[in-house]
């Protein structure tokens, strides 16, 4: 047998840092057998390397993976794996590749003009778009990609640089078709999807229904093999939608046996929203046993603020009554003033009209409140219901322009969501009726409102008020509009209460599931909650200001009462508006170093359009790409990670390349576990916390990790984590390496 050094040499490499660790009962005949099965199949070659890898057998897994490279040279996975990247044509260590650009005079002159261009780059569209038109004149591609992201970020309008990014306008705006094809590919899943199981289960569903046994029999028998969770679309449409208790019952059982987010999101909303006590208890009991990251922030999302109220009432004539709503950004003072009775002393000596009557002139100013009250985390959940929001008790804005973009801005479809990152300040800026609704009418983005300061509006109006009063029948008509005062207020209580009734009733059984997955009671506190769901499904908490919580501002509504009085025979009313005024990371601890084509750099030292190492988690092959954003973040805990010859120092919440199993959080590591590193894998020595300190994270444009610490371990970058579901480098099962045998 050709050893495997001597395969190694002949392919010009040797293995990676794997070290020889002889599984205990390593199974030698079902070896020799995957050896046989393999044959030239380099696809099968890298199969069975894997299997020994995860056999301890680390000789082996050269060889096979050696094999591999001979049967198919620019096999990306077998290289991958072997720690090698292509550049330039040629396949290479990352060491090899930085000391080919150290060692080119030519590469060093261009890196050396392009990090001079850089540092007098200013960060705006216009300088950086020059910077990136030069980068792909002179052959850096991914240098260029990374500040042409930079300029559509700051000028979205900049057509070059979309097209450049390999974007195209498509009815007004810019896609990638990459990710149309994407789009519509899933979309054209869920159609197959549709037309496959939508008949299967109108007939089960009939089936369920017929006289006849035998038919029932068979519907019973065909429900309970359902097991697809393409299914699940489908099977809510069939039985779960229309309110019919047998129906949502027979949903939660089949909802129960599907594995996957999509059949717990059904369980959770059942369990939640279904006006069947039966079937939200059987649906509870079968969320509790499956995985709490699947729904817990879906769950989370539901507990919503009651409005919280204090009363003071109306005690009589003259005597004002009030109803502070205590909301989270603002309060709303909601002042009930019944008609004053005249005082006898107060009316000597005035003037009368010519019917007798006394009149006077008050002048009357004070600042009122209108349009929506909301609560910025409110925003979201009213949005996924497609409702358009109406506050409890508020006017509307006298600006019909205003109320209509406000109106469009809040109905939003359900991928909208509120950025994490913005910290919200109550407005501290006048806007003119006119500036404010050209402003929301022009962008009425999530993103331009907070900018802008809101959501809340606070409007100045100075009242003025001439009065012809009949003294006498005065009196008479106080008693009655205090009357009327408070029976308002009463209706409004009222209003309030059947506004937090279905609230309190959700978050009862929201809360209630939550507390039961999660072992801890965090009320109804909505905030809380979300963190809590968060932390769990390891996207850190929510980013909030540090400082110190902002006084909450009290907007004053005067109560208009719906009292007419009769003895008045003349009233003018005069009014203005002045104007609108505004009412956890992922990272690793500074020092840690990155391979970048120009070598190891700590990683606070990286800039935008360095090249760092990644590798392709489909394919398992290794390239250069450019980084897009550096994220330098405030203090947090990191962990220490001992891989025995070093020490890296990543938060909690970072992910790691766990050899043949996919992503897996810092904070998860076991002694014992292997991790996937620049040619081979390392052991976990052990895992602890250790201090808080300030860490960085890296984006990239067109891969989602690269390589940290002298082994050069994988870790995921700032970017959305996708769910793995076949592991490159997934260790093949003994009877798939013999199955694979070609003839």
């Amino acid at each position: 047998m050709i050893s495997a050094w001597v395969l190694s040499a002949a392919v010009g490499f040797v293995g990676g840092v794997d070290r020889e660790e002889p599984g205990r009962g390593v199974d030698r005949a079902a070896y020799e057998a995957a050896k046989a099965a393999a044959g030239r199949d380099a696809d099968a070659q890298v199969r069975l390397a894997l299997w020994c890898e995860a056999q301890g057998l680390a000789a082996e897994k050269t060889t096979h993976l050696t094999r591999a490279v001979l049967l198919a040279p620019d096999h990306a996975r077998a290289r991958g794996l072997l720690g090698y990247v292509e550049r330039d044509g040629k396949w290479m260590r990352p060491a090899e590749a930085a000391r080919a650009v150290e060692e080119s005079p030519e590469q060093q002159a261009l890196f050396r003009e392009y990090l001079e261009r850089r540092a007098k780059t200013r960060d705006q569209a216009d300088d950086l778009y020059k910077l990136a038109l030069w980068c792909g004149e002179k052959g850096l591609a991914q240098p260029m990609t990374a500040h042409l992201v930079r300029v559509v970020q700051l000028d979205p309008g900049r057509e070059g640089a979309w097209r450049r990014l390999g974007f195209e306008k498509s009815k007004g705006r810019w896609v990638h078709p990459e990710a149309e094809a994407a789009a519509q590919a899933a979309h054209e899943a869920r159609e197959r999807a549709e037309k496959e199981w939508k008949p299967r289960l109108e007939k089960i569903r009939s089936g369920l229904a017929s006289r006849d046994k035998a038919k029932r029999a068979e519907a019973r028998e065909a429900l309970a093999a359902i097991e697809d969770p393409r299914a699940v679309p489908s099977l809510w449409r069939s039985f779960a939608r229309g309110g019919d208790e047998g129906r949502q019952r027979i949903a939660v059982e089949v909802f129960g046996r599907i594995d996957g987010p999509g059949a717990s999101a059904a369980l959770a909303t059942l369990a939640v929203f279904s006006p069947h006590a039966t079937a939200r208890s059987e649906a509870s009991a079968l969320l509790v046993r499956r995985d709490p990251r699947d729904f817990a922030g879906l769950l989370a999302s539901w507990v919503r603020d009651e409005v919280k109220y204090k009363v003071k009432p109306v005690g009589g004539p003259g005597s004002q009554g009030e109803l502070l709503v205590e909301g989270r950004d603002a309060k709303l003072r909601r002042l009930y003033t019944p008609m004053q009775p005249p005082q006898l002393t107060d009316w000597r000596g005035l003037p009368s009209d010519p019917s007798g009557v006394s009149t006077i002139d008050v002048s009357d100013g004070y600042t009122g409140y209108s349009g929506p009250i909301m609560s910025r985390d409110l925003v979201p959940a009213l949005a996924a219901q497609k409702q358009r929001y109406q506050a409890v008790m508020t006017l509307n804005t006298p600006n019909p322009q205003l109320n209509a973009a406000f109106r469009n801005f809040v109905d939003r479809s359900l991928d909208y969501t509120v950025p994490g990152g913005v910290s919200y300040q109550p407005w501290s800026v006048m806007f003119s009726p006119t500036q404010l609704a050209n402003e929301l009418g022009r962008d009425s983005s999530e993103s331009n409102l907070v900018r802008l300061g809101g959501p809340n509006f606070r409007e100045v109006v100075a009242t003025t008020k001439r009065l012809h009063v009949p003294i006498d029948a005065m009196i008479a008509e106080a008693r009655a509009s205090a009357s009327v005062a408070r029976e308002q207020m009463t209706r409004d209580v009222a209003d309030i209460e059947a506004y937090n009734a279905p609230i309190r009733e959700v978050n009862e059984r929201a809360a209630t599931l939550l507390k039961e997955i999660g072992g801890v009671d965090l009320g109804y506190d909505r905030e809380k909650w979300m963190d809590w769901a968060y932390e769990l499904e390891g996207r850190g908490y929510a980013r909030r200001s540090a400082s110190a919580e902002p006084t909450v501002p009290t907007y004053v509504e005067d109560v208009p009462i719906a009292f007419t009085p009769q003895a008045r025979p003349y009233m003018t009313v005069s009014f203005s508006v002045a104007g609108y005024t505004p009412s956890g990371y992922s990272c690793f601890a500074g020092g840690t170093p990155v391979r970048t084509l120009r070598g190891d750099r700590p990683i606070e030292t990286i800039r935008p359009g360095d090249q760092v190492l990644t590798q392709d988690t489909t394919t398992g092959r290794f390239d250069y790409r450019a980084v897009v954003t550096v994220f330098h973040n405030p203090p947090t805990m990191t962990h220490a990670i001992d891989l025995g010859r070093e020490t890296v120092h990543p938060t909690g919440i970072h992910r790691f390349w766990k050899a043949g199993h996919g992503w897996v959080m810092a904070r998860d590591l076991k002694p014992g576990d292997r991790l996937r590193t620049v040619g081979g894998t390392v052991e976990v020595a052990s895992a602890e916390k250790e201090k808080v300190q300030p860490v960085f994270n890296l984006l990239l444009s067109g891969g989602d990790n690269y390589c940290v610490g002298s082994l050069g371990l994988i870790a995921h970058d700032n970017g959305f984590v996708e769910p793995v579901a076949a592991p490159f480098d997934g260790v093949p099962a003994t009877a798939e390496l013999v199955a694979t045998r070609k003839p």
